[in-house]
């Protein structure tokens, strides 16, 4: 069996890749959970769905 590598080295391509074919490898998981995510699109929990909709609706149509 091969040592483990180290997740923390990794990048986020690479983790993601590695999770693929170990589904089970829950330290890799949590690892892959605990990175930011830099293009990650963030809504403040008050909220309401219709404001969530519009603000997602205005940045797709600003990236065209």
């Amino acid at each position: 069996m091969s040592p483990k590598p180290n997740f923390k080295q990794m990048s986020l391509q690479q983790l993601r890749s590695y999770i693929l074919d170990h589904r089970n490898d829950s330290e890799a998981w949590k690892e892959f959970a605990s990175r930011p995510r830099p293009n990650a699109i963030y809504f403040d929990s008050d909220m309401s769905i219709s404001e969530q909709k519009a603000k997602l609706q205005s940045l797709l149509e600003s990236e065209t």
